[in-house]
């Protein structure tokens, strides 16, 4: 799946890079005594190198490239450690100079001579905030007369920007910051705050018009670190997390990007939740995924094969009868001292379906967390653990519950076993959550969304008995 996925990625990348010659940039870089540098490249969430560079005699690095897409690209050191970013764009041939003062002298590109004359600048606003952070916490008794000391530097820079973005009004960090920013109307805001009694209608409309300023017709941002961190911003912040609301702000994602000339943007997304998603098996993401397979099924023929799509579809077919809503089968499996134990003989409000294995050292490195829910809330919830550990050796599993038992059942059961139920177990633990019923409520990995997800049933049901 993965060498597919690259596959799939590296598409995306050279679709936009036809018809560009080959580039040829020179780097000189002084006080170094690397010999051997790394050049990376960023594609949404990733950021992987492509390529290396040797010393020449003169002490410079000289790199060739076949067609590359437009924008930012990351030097690194022979430690692969990050020392400067440059950009791709119009330029094909050209050289950067780099002093360790922050100054760079670029020839033949003016892209890059605005970009790093733009970040020496911030450079030295970044590094000023840095320290004025460090002095106002160690003498918070000076916090105000240190920030009168930093305001001409941030006039400064605000000055800067200004004129920069006036004078470069193409450059990609124009670009940027021009598709980062959020205008809110006034009538929100009351002394720098979001007015009381009007929360709801400000995050609505902060979510609906979150992308309105950003340039979707310049793909450079999709070749940076900037567009993955407004649109994580954009899902986990911005928009209830959960599922109808996520597949809803997707669905508005993809809408917007598609209108504004940004399908590449668009086909980013889908590809990166529809790999991205099975392999996070929580009950949340399961439900988004089933929405991008079903309702973007034709949208995605034009960007994977008919093979991939077929898996997908097979994929979400085994996976669906273990999604919310549906009653999991009764599972029967000896404990320790051989007695069989039933899953559907568990008579409590809740039951927490769990699998583990007694060599997983994510499972047992959380243990304690579900020892104490158990400990302190079982009463309470009403719930009962059914764990089955699915480690191959017996023996291994036998003694492990003899030197340090659960306190709950636990039984054992071959994980081929499992599979004539419809589980994938592939990883652990894995962890659900059922109802008195035994209908699934949730699927998580996560010890610490039990009780959220027990809380939150006996909540809703409160509030509909009221």
């Amino acid at each position: 799946m993965k060498k597919i996925y690259y596959v799939i990625v590296l598409f995306l990348c050279y679709s936009s890079v036809v018809g560009q010659n080959k580039y040829e940039v020179d780097f000189f870089i002084h006080d170094i005594d690397d010999t051997l540098l790394y050049i990376s490249n960023y594609i949404g969430a990733s950021q992987k190198i492509i390529d290396s560079i040797k010393v020449k005699k003169d002490g410079s690095f000289h790199w060739e490239s076949e067609p590359l897409h437009k924008g930012m690209y990351m030097i690194k050191d022979e430690k692969q450690r990050d020392m400067f970013s440059f950009m791709l764009n119009d330029s094909k041939k050209f050289s950067i100079e780099i002093y360790n003062t922050s100054e760079a002298v670029v020839k033949n590109c003016s892209e890059n001579d605005a970009y790093m004359l733009y970040q020496k600048e911030n450079n030295i606003y970044q590094r000023a905030m840095y320290y004025y952070k460090l002095e106002a916490q160690a003498n918070p008794d000076k916090q105000d007369s240190l920030y009168k000391a930093l305001q001409p530097i941030m006039d400064n820079f605000d000055k800067f920007q200004q004129s920069f973005f006036k004078a470069y009004p193409n450059n990609f960090i124009t670009v940027v910051s021009k598709s980062m920013i959020q205008n809110i109307p006034s009538y929100f805001i009351e002394n720098g705050k979001v007015k009381q009694g009007m929360e709801q209608e400000y995050a609505y409309y902060y979510r609906k018009h979150y992308w309105d300023s950003f340039i979707f017709d310049d793909n450079r941002i999709l070749y940076s670190p900037y567009f993955i961190k407004k649109f994580n911003s954009y899902i986990s912040e911005v928009t209830p997390q959960v599922a109808d609301s996520v597949c809803v702000a997707l669905d508005d994602f993809i809408n917007i990007a598609l209108h504004k000339k940004g399908q590449e943007y668009a086909d980013y997304v889908l590809l990166w939740y529809l790999y991205k998603l099975p392999q996070m098996p929580f009950s949340f993401n399961e439900l988004v995924y089933k929405h991008i397979v079903t309702k973007y099924e034709k949208y995605l023929k034009s960007l994977i094969t008919q093979s991939e799509l077929d898996y997908h579809k097979d994929y979400l077919e085994k996976i669906s009868k273990f999604l919310p809503g549906n009653i999991m089968p009764n599972i029967v499996a000896e404990d320790i001292n051989g007695q069989i134990q039933s899953l559907y003989s568990q008579k409590h409000r809740f039951t927490v379906l769990y699998f583990f294995s007694s060599t997983c050292e994510s499972c047992l490195k959380n243990i304690d967390i579900l020892k104490e829910l158990y400990r302190m809330n079982k009463e309470y919830y009403d719930f009962e653990i059914f764990s089955i550990d699915i480690e191959p050796d017996v023996e291994i599993a036998k003694a492990r519950q003899r030197m340090d038992p659960y306190p709950w059942i636990v039984t054992y059961k071959d994980a081929s076993l499992l599979r004539e139920y419809g589980f994938i177990l592939d990883h652990t633990p894995e962890l659900y959550v059922l109802d008195k019923d035994k209908k699934i409520i949730n699927k998580t990995p996560m010890y610490e969304h039990i009780e959220k997800t027990m809380d939150a049933l006996m909540n809703k049901k409160r509030t509909l008995e009221n």
